[in-house]
């Protein structure tokens, strides 16, 4: 295909940077808005072209050379070769811009508040899903193909789990998987091992392991959801907590997984009715809980609960999966005239999607607070305030 010079002008939702060639926009992964760069083009999609970088003509002020020898292959992390302050002000724009676009709100930048930034931008990662070869080493498949890459350190997990890598590499699970899972407590020195492995230096095939988050311990379950970044995680309870007050007398937590929110909520709340479907989740929660006698917890979908259940609530939490809320879930908070409602996000696109249906139900958008829970990555954590009106 044949070769242009553009300037790079903005960033895409998955990070890409973005130009212009004949009136279309062309996307090109691992460029930095601002950058003038030589572009093979790789694809014409129709309405828009895919570019690859052959040469960088006039490099970003902000960009650096990248510490993983297979960044760019690997296709895991996005941003490495951007200085962490810029890959979180590209994160911000990329909020406003599925805001603006998807959400119909025309001055996001009146309301998005500045990211709380991550202290450890490398080495955060507390679980690594690794794929296993015939050969039995471990590593990843790129994203969008089958190809196996191995792996020797991956510069965003914590230095344990690539200790615990290193160990296992060449070794045979005790049952057939072509997967190799390690989670690990930063703050307990606790690990799981999934599935069990022929090996004699270390434990694997736990079932469970323990984590403390803002010195409360929490049992997390092999199947059960947690929160990879477990400093930013304490930075994330802490300001949705910020959103809570006095008046919120009655909480629901819903999608509540392992109780993370759930607890520290309860300790400044008269009630909190939690909601969970996973039955890994709430059987892990029931643990997690103990001592507390004003929560409720509620083994069930969150759209299923909400429309099931007379629960007269003051606010309401939600941290939907990827996908967002169902439209059920909204309905049914509309119809119950929950006052508040917190929303927990790791989506821009479905966070904008679902605060334009909140908004046609009645619901002004207060602010958004980015969290960076997945440096070296384009993917942004958001906690959206809403009040009806």
């Amino acid at each position: 295909m044949n070769e242009i010079e553009i300037e790079l002008t903005g960033i895409a939702h998955l990070g890409e940077a973005i130009g212009k060639h004949d009136g279309k926009v062309i996307f090109v992964p691992y460029g930095i808005p601002g950058e003038t760069v030589k572009v093979r083009i790789i694809k014409d999609e129709g309405d828009y072209l895919r570019g690859e970088i052959v040469d960088i003509v006039k490099p970003s002020f902000f960009r650096e050379n990248p510490p993983c020898k297979i960044f760019g292959i690997c296709g895991g992390c996005s941003f490495q070769h951007v200085a962490y302050s810029y890959q979180v002000k590209l994160k911000e724009i990329v909020v406003m811009e599925q805001l603006k676009r998807i959400g119909g709100f025309e001055n996001p930048e009146d309301f998005t508040n500045l990211t709380i930034k991550a202290e450890n931008p490398y080495n955060y990662r507390n679980r690594a899903d690794f794929s296993i070869n015939r050969q039995r080493l471990l590593g990843f498949r790129m994203r969008g193909s089958h190809r196996f890459i191995h792996v020797e350190y991956c510069h965003i997990m914590h230095h344990k789990i690539n200790e615990l890598l290193n160990i296992l590499q060449g070794k045979t699970p005790k049952r057939k998987t072509h997967n190799v899972t390690i989670r690990y407590g930063v703050n307990t020195g606790k690990w799981l091992i999934q599935p069990e492995m022929e090996v004699e230096e270390i434990e694997t095939g736990q079932k469970f392991y323990t984590e403390k988050i803002l010195e409360r311990e929490f049992l997390i379950s092999a199947p059960s959801f947690f929160q990879v970044n477990t400093y930013q995680a304490e930075k994330l309870i802490k300001a949705v907590l910020n959103y809570i007050t006095e008046e919120d007398r009655v909480v629901i937590d819903a999608y509540a997984g392992v109780g993370t929110f759930t607890v520290y909520i309860a300790e400044k709340v008269n009630r909190v009715i939690a909601i969970e479907e996973s039955r890994s989740s709430y059987k892990d929660a029931q643990i997690n809980i103990k001592g507390f006698d004003n929560i409720s917890y509620l083994c069930e979908k969150t759209e299923e609960a909400l429309h099931k259940h007379s629960i007269d609530a003051d606010a309401i939490v939600l941290d939907p999966p990827r996908i967002g809320c169902t439209k059920e879930v909204i309905e049914a908070i509309a119809e119950k005239r929950i006052s508040k409602v917190i929303y927990v996000s790791c989506e821009p696109s479905t966070l904008a999607r679902d605060l334009k249906i909140f908004r046609e139900k009645g619901y002004k958008l207060i602010e958004v607070q980015p969290v960076d829970m997945f440096p070296q990555t384009y993917h942004i954590e958001n906690i959206a305030l809403m009040k009806i009106e």
